[in-house]
């Protein structure tokens, strides 16, 4: 009898991640395309936190928590066996709310609205950091650094409304 003939771990890993950064790949090039812009001009004329990094930084701290969180989706992918889930439905809402942070923050410079947007994302992260401990917990840990990430950024945020 032939059995059909599935990919190894390490494969289905592979091609999970491929596309999960690839997801996250584009809303980091959509998302500069709304900063670039403000970065230069807008931004630096605001009142910020004493605790605001500086600006490179940004762009190394997004490279690296896009890694650790299409590692974290494709290890639930994997697991699951399905990209139809409610783990995966809340990872992809917290990546989405990011960018539209992103394109009402910078893009529509406009703070306040990007605080709520950013408070979503945040409790987004929240639930898919929850929804990924209830599959493997080794997933929910990466996205740690992102919840970590996107809480610093409220606090920046909300600097930003109160102090402009």
């Amino acid at each position: 009898m032939n059995l059909p003939v599935t990919p190894s771990a390490p494969i289905r890993f592979w091609r999970a991640f491929a596309v999960t950064y690839g997801l996250c790949m584009v809303v980091q090039l959509v998302g500069s395309a709304f900063t670039r812009q403000s970065v230069t001009d807008w931004y630096v004329t605001l009142a910020k936190s004493p605790l605001t990094p500086p600006g490179y930084m940004f762009g190394v701290v997004w490279t690296i928590l896009y890694v650790l969180m299409a590692v974290a989706a494709a290890r639930v992918a994997v697991q699951l066996g399905q990209w139809n889930s409610r783990p995966l439905r809340w990872w992809f809402i917290q990546l989405v709310a990011g960018l539209v942070w992103t394109m009402v923050f910078f893009g529509q410079r406009n703070p306040d609205h990007g605080l709520l947007i950013l408070s979503l994302a945040w409790a987004s992260t929240v639930i898919s950091t929850v929804y990924f401990w209830r599959v493997q917990r080794r997933a929910a840990l990466l996205m740690l650094p992102l919840l970590a990430w996107v809480s610093f950024a409220c606090y920046l945020n909300n600097y930003i409304v109160l102090h402009n």
